[in-house]
């Protein structure tokens, strides 16, 4: 049996009352019963989620990122090159 919020699309939609009546625990368009707030619960979650996905986002780049500039930075400083003392030397 299926319960729970029916999903909103043109589809689904049309349907006629008579589709849903072997599942009591629906509930939402296109049938009499109204769902209680679990709308909104979904969309508190989807939230969340899509934070969490930001974040991991965020930390996928930020550890590359610093490991190339220090390794970078290790390999200018360690050899030295003229053009990058030349640089360094005008803003001393």
């Amino acid at each position: 049996m299926l319960e729970g919020p029916i999903p909103r699309g043109t589809q689904i939609q049309s349907q006629n009352s008579s589709s849903f009546a072997e599942n009591p625990g629906l509930c939402g368009a296109p049938l009499q019963e109204t769902c209680g707030g679990g709308e909104e619960v979904y969309e508190v979650i989807k939230e969340e989620n899509d934070q969490v996905l930001s974040w991991i986002a965020v930390a996928i780049a930020y550890v590359p990122g610093v490991f190339c500039g220090l390794t970078i930075g290790h390999i200018l400083t360690l050899y030295k090159p003229e053009w990058f003392m030349r640089i360094f030397h005008s803003f001393a």
